[in-house]
């Protein structure tokens, strides 16, 4: 889990110091602000390459891979126009502080401290869906070069998530642990189905979860205190599967959280932060209060959520579905600009009101007063 990240001199940033929640942190801001480099920042620090002994040369690399600058240096990564080294900063809830450092010209990074304990990986989840493209980046034998040119490290470590190997019976999964107990039947009923790995490739089985009155009790402690009196199992509908590209795209992003959680790459209070870059593109609206609700049950059970987002629905149900009752810790992170000043700056609060002070709410509003004034016939 991240605590802190600082970054000074860094791509779109010349100094930033931002806190995050244990909860869900939601960075809004608008384009070129720098909201998915600060994701991607958050993924090369948490990762393993900014420990050990060659932590220097892999987390130069592993930036390389993840932003992609023209040259393949990562001082190229250095903000333009600055003094000073390019840095970044990051201090985990275990108290670990991991910083790399580099000029204009370096085509490696000085990580202090040169070695610190295990990581736990941030998971990344970029804008466009993966599941359709794990065949290809995942092939036995794929074009390496000309898979790395085309795609950053965000897509190629998600799709090695995808494909890794989890517990074969879902089902059971489902009814022994009460943190998939309603998570990962909310996001098959969601789409009205599932999508499993078969030779390499997803398929989307059609059907449901459905409840059912549990005929004994479980002797699993933690299922005892969360659903004793109810089994949940998958129903397949009987209709024909489908390839993972026949289905809707907006489908296939929620099937890459529901496989994550299946195969336990995502597994709530033991896994690293959750990234996810406009969770909305390509999602039917009528389909984020469920999503929303996922990501609130997911955060209830310790897992660390870190979204970039530039819509007002979703932000809206994370407003009207959060409780603080139930432990639910919402912090909103807004990345903006004054005007004449090339700096992005930030600022950070628990209370929705600050997506009041964003383009989002302004554009919606602007759209809400447009369409009372054709109702009304006014000119």
């Amino acid at each position: 889990m991240i605590s802190q990240l600082q970054l000074k001199n860094f791509t779109a940033f010349t100094e930033l110091a931002i806190d995050f929640s244990p909860g869900i942190n939601i960075i809004i801001g608008e384009n070129g602000t720098g909201k998915t480099q600060l994701l991607k920042a958050v993924l090369a620090m948490s990762g393993p390459e900014a420990r050990g002994e060659q932590a220097d040369e892999q987390l130069a690399r592993k930036l390389c891979r993840v932003y992609q600058p023209l040259s393949g240096k990562v001082g190229e990564l250095r903000r333009a126009g600055t003094r000073g080294d390019a840095q970044l900063s990051t201090t985990f809830a275990s108290g670990q502080l991991i910083t790399a450092k580099f000029n204009g010209s370096a085509e490696v990074v000085k990580v202090t401290p040169a070695s610190v304990g295990e990581a736990l990986p941030a998971i990344f989840i970029p804008t466009k869906e993966v599941l359709s493209l794990v065949c290809g980046l995942t092939a036995e034998q794929p074009d390496l070069p000309t898979i790395e040119r085309i795609f950053d490290d965000g897509y190629l470590d998600l799709a090695r998530k995808l494909v890794r190997e989890g517990v074969n019976d879902l089902d059971a999964k489902v009814q022994l642990d009460p943190k998939f107990a309603s998570i990962v039947p909310r996001l098959a009923n969601l789409i009205g189905g599932q999508y499993l790995l078969e030779n390499g490739r997803f398929v989307f089985e059609p059907g449901r979860y459905e409840e059912k009155s549990s005929a004994s009790r479980t002797r699993a402690k933690h299922a005892q205190m969360y659903q004793d009196s109810t089994q949940w199992k998958f129903v397949p509908s009987g209709k024909h599967r489908l390839s993972s590209g026949m289905t809707a795209e907006g489908f296939r992003k929620i099937g890459v959280l529901q496989r994550l959680l299946s195969n336990g790459s995502l597994n709530p209070g033991t896994s690293g932060p959750l990234l996810w870059d406009e969770p909305e593109s390509n999602l039917n609206p009528k389909l984020m209060r469920d999503l929303v609700q996922a990501l609130l049950e997911l955060s209830r059970n310790g897992q660390q959520i870190i979204l970039a987002t530039h819509d007002y629905v979703l932000l809206k149900w994370f407003d009207l579905l959060m409780d603080k009752g139930e432990g639910d810790h919402v912090v909103f992170h807004r990345l903006y600009r004054t005007e004449g000043e090339e700096n992005v700056r930030h600022e950070s609060q628990s209370d929705y009101s600050i997506v009041g002070r964003s383009a989002i709410s302004n554009t919606f509003a602007e759209l809400y007063d447009e369409d009372v004034k054709r109702a009304l016939g006014s000119d």
